[in-house]
């Protein structure tokens, strides 16, 4: 169940990040890459605390610039901490 959840949270981001195209590049490949280390963890239950605080620290960046994004970060920030990452 909270595998979809973060599989649905993260096709949220990919959409919304394509949908943003005042994004500068080393922001985008940043969230692209956060993106892909929470996707890897469906094959390894096993987490990083760091990936986490990365994902804490982007919601802060976003709040005011880009509200959705960091809307959708929250939400992965929850469900990572719920499957204890």
């Amino acid at each position: 169940m909270v595998k979809q959840v973060l599989n649905e949270q993260l096709e949220s981001l990919h959409r919304t990040l394509k949908e943003s195209p005042e994004l500068d590049s080393e922001t985008h490949e940043l969230l692209l890459k956060i993106a892909d280390d929470i996707a890897k963890l469906e094959s390894n239950e096993a987490g990083s605390p760091e990936l986490s605080d990365a994902v804490q620290e982007q919601v802060i960046r976003f709040e005011h610039e880009h509200p959705a994004i960091a809307a959708i970060l929250r939400q992965l920030t929850d469900t990572l901490g719920r499957i204890g990452v």
